[in-house]
């Protein structure tokens, strides 16, 4: 897998420019496909930038326009959700499928309750509802997290991903933490996953919600992952039998066939590329 995406990676980098936008200080940096199509936003859990949806980009950016954001170090919610929607303000969207993974499968929600004109639907994938759902995993010990320096985190998080066995997974991880994500952003996304609050009620329709779990996910427990479901009970529920937490690299394909089912769905408008 990881000579295959990072094969992937080069190529998509090739193909589409790295494009970027400051709101209110920060740089918020994104890939986009620029296709005519329905407009889907994926945003990137706890590590990695955009970058680790180079399989998906390259799949489907000649169906749909997809935009492959990396976020700026921000923990707040509210400042993550209000940053995204200058970014599509800029990019003349006007609604999209907003596609959050782990992380960003918490705070897209807020992205929903603050801009529901913007969501056309909204895909939870392999989130969490609160960080006390993490708590029994020491890899998001609140004290911890909370108490180390942005450098020494990260430093603790490379050593540990470069003293595991060696595998596809643990050397793209390695590649995305070593050359393309930074101390503090990585330290502001864990934050946030410590500090996460249940986000209230949507002001989307029921069925706008599709939540996305995996039963291998090692991260996200059996009873999280229901219990993220239970929140959305009208929603369409989808659960992969593989793909681990991150299905969009372990298991591309029923990864990209749902998102393209997503997607086929009334309610997008089509933003301008140009």
């Amino acid at each position: 897998m990881s000579v295959e995406f990072l094969e992937s990676l080069e190529r998509v980098e090739r193909r589409w420019e790295w494009q970027s936008l400051v709101v209110d200080g920060y740089e918020w940096r994104w890939l986009d496909t620029a296709c005519e199509g329905a407009v889907a936003v994926l945003l990137p859990g706890s590590m990695g930038d955009a970058g680790v949806f180079a399989l998906t980009l390259e799949a489907m950016g000649d169906e749909a326009r997809l935009v492959a954001v990396t976020y700026p170090a921000l923990s707040d919610p509210a400042a993550l959700a209000d940053g995204l929607a200058a970014l599509l303000d800029h990019l003349a969207v006007e609604s999209a499928t907003v596609v959050g993974s782990s992380f960003a499968a918490w705070w897209s929600q807020y992205f929903a309750l603050r801009h529901p004109r913007l969501v056309a639907n909204l895909v939870i994938g392999n989130g969490f509802v609160e960080g006390n759902d993490l708590a029994g995993n020491p890899l998001f010990d609140r004290e911890s997290i909370r108490s180390t320096p942005a450098e020494e985190l990260h430093r603790q998080w490379l050593d540990r991903i470069e003293s595991a066995p060696a595998s596809p997974m643990q050397r793209l991880q390695r590649r995305m933490l070593a050359e393309r994500q930074d101390a503090e952003n990585l330290a502001a996304r864990l934050r946030g996953v410590v500090e996460a609050l249940p986000c209230p009620a949507l002001p989307i329709p029921a069925d706008a919600v599709t939540v996305l779990d995996c039963t291998d996910d090692p991260i996200i427990p059996s009873d999280v992952r229901a219990r993220v479901r239970s929140r959305y009970p009208g929603s369409r529920h989808v659960t992969l039998d593989s793909g681990g937490h991150y299905p969009h690299l372990l298991n591309p394909r029923g990864y990209q066939q749902l998102l393209a089912s997503i997607l086929e769905r009334p309610g997008h408008t089509k933003g301008d590329p140009a």
